[in-house]
Order: structure tokens, then C-alpha cells, then sequence
């Protein structure tokens, strides 16, 4: 195969594998996130909770606290399809006093579902979000989230680990 060809076949698999991968999310195939999960870090309280909602969509809201000061951060989360059948996952923070929110008016974060697994799934970030990642993995009783984030240029790792907590 000249290097062309291999060039050629190449971009074929990074630019077709992908988007026929992601076409394998569908909002049915996340349900395994639904529940509440806390986690109790020393310092800090925090809980997340996934519903189903109508309209085949997931509702999510979370809240962390801190044990020793104020203030701390509200979210609230949808993941539903859009019209072109991907899964967003769209979410906006607010402070902890529900005062202001952290995104602009009409600019929620965006996340596409990238790559979904049995129990996992990675959220692509979109537009101003573009080269971040959000990771959801369940094992048993705990859900782990991994966000892979960029503040000012510079690469920011959250990451935490949720128990099953009453439904």
C-alpha cells in the first residue's frame, strides 16, 4: 500500500470510527446512573442525583459544601438527545446561595457523549469547552466522576468518588 493509500485509510478510521462509536450512546444505555450518590470527604460534603425525567431525558442535580467555610456549588444537569440524535449532557453551576450563576445567561456548558461503555461514559465538552472531558464509571455501589477541565490554558483534574446513598 503506497503512503497515500495508508494516509487515505488512516483518516478514514480516526473520522468514521469515532462518530459510529458514539452513535452506540443512546440515553437508554446511561440509566445505570440514576440514584443518589454522596461523597464524604473530609472537608467537604457533596451528593449528585440522576433521575429519569420525561421526555426521555436525565435529570441530574449536585451540591458540594464545605465543612469549615461558606459557600461551595449547586449544579443542575439534563442529558437528552439532541435533533441530531447525540447525547448532551448541558449543566450550569451556580453559588452555593443560588445568588449567580457561573455561565452566562443563554451559554450553559455542552458535553457530547464521545464514548459509552456497559457502566461508563465520556462526555466531550463543546465550543469554550472544547478539549475538555467529563468521565461517569459505575462499579457496584460507587460512581465515579472525572472531569478533565481547562482554567486559563491550564489542565485541571476533579475527580470524585460517590457511594450509593438513599434513593
Amino acid at each position: 500500500m503506497d503512503m497515500r493509500r495508508l494516509a487515505t485509510a488512516l483518516a478514514a478510521t480516526l473520522f468514521v470510527a469515532p462518530s459510529a462509536h458514539a452513535a452506540s450512546c443512546r440515553l437508554a444505555d446511561l440509566r445505570w446512573m440514576i440514584g443518589v450518590w454522596r461523597d464524604d470527604s473530609p472537608g467537604a460534603k457533596s451528593e449528585e442525583r440522576w433521575v429519569a425525567g420525561p421526555g426521555d431525558r436525565l435529570m441530574g442535580s449536585s451540591w458540594l459544601l464545605h465543612d469549615d467555610r461558606p459557600g461551595g456549588v449547586v449544579e443542575a444537569e439534563t442529558i437528552q438527545a439532541d435533533k441530531a440524535g447525540a447525547i448532551n449532557l448541558t449543566l450550569r453551576h451556580f453559588t452555593a446561595d443560588l445568588a449567580s450563576a457561573w455561565e452566562e445567561k443563554t451559554a450553559p456548558m455542552v458535553f457530547t457523549a464521545a464514548d459509552c461503555g456497559p457502566k461508563s461514559v465520556v462526555f466531550d465538552g463543546q465550543g469554550d469547552h472544547a478539549g475538555e472531558h467529563i468521565t461517569y464509571r459505575r462499579d457496584g455501589s460507587v460512581l465515579n466522576f472525572t472531569g478533565d477541565f481547562l482554567h486559563g490554558g491550564k489542565p485541571m483534574q476533579v475527580v470524585i468518588q460517590f457511594q450509593r446513598g438513599g434513593d
